[in-house]
């Protein structure tokens, strides 16, 4: 077993909990739609939080390009990386409930401070995994647009106004297509 998979198992397994907590969720929420209040800003960040988890997983292989050597700190970073999308990816929806109306509006604004802090410790933690396991240099796109991204997010923890909530799910969705957009990993594989 390479380093790169005896890593990458686990990193894989929160991941993978993660998208299927969402999912999941999404799933029992449907089936009682009927008793569902939805919320666009909610729905967005639901479909935000699965690319973030997505493209999360797909940037793991460039760690398998030319690694040979990991800390144990690179490797607690990065868990806690991943994990801090596990945290905010169940607290995106509420549990399905077996009564009552559920208002995602309201609940969007119910778990925003705790959910805006966790992505923002995902957002600085991020530059601080790109920079030690990427390479990318302290200063630069890979390390800068994270902490200023985060730095919105921590104005998200502080302020209850619909219209900066508003502005912050569109302006990280955004943010997400275009990260996504500049990727220009390839996967291949030779037998």
């Amino acid at each position: 077993m390479s380093p790169f998979e005896f890593i990458t198992i686990f990193c894989s397994l929160i991941l993978g909990l993660a998208l299927t907590h969402i999912f999941g969720a999404v799933s029992d929420l449907y089936e009682i739609r009927k008793r569902v209040k939805t919320y666009w800003l909610n729905s967005l960040w639901v479909v935000t939080v699965i690319m973030w988890a997505i493209f999360t997983w797909w940037g793991l292989w460039s760690l398998s390009i030319d690694r040979i050597e990991w800390t144990y700190a690179q490797y607690w970073f990065l868990v806690m990386n991943l994990a801090s999308i596990y945290f905010f990816t169940t607290l995106v929806l509420p549990k399905a409930t077996d009564e009552g109306i559920i208002d995602l509006e309201t609940h969007y604004y119910s778990v925003h401070k705790a959910f805006f802090s966790i992505v923002a410790f995902s957002l600085f933690s991020s530059a601080v995994v790109n920079h030690t396991l990427f390479g990318e240099p302290m200063i630069g796109p890979m390390t800068i647009m994270p902490c200023i991204v985060g730095c919105a997010a921590i104005g998200a923890v502080f302020t209850d106004s619909k219209s900066y909530h508003k502005f912050i799910g569109v302006f990280m969705f955004i943010m997400f297509i275009a990260f996504q957009l500049t990727d220009n990993t390839v996967i291949s594989y030779t037998l």
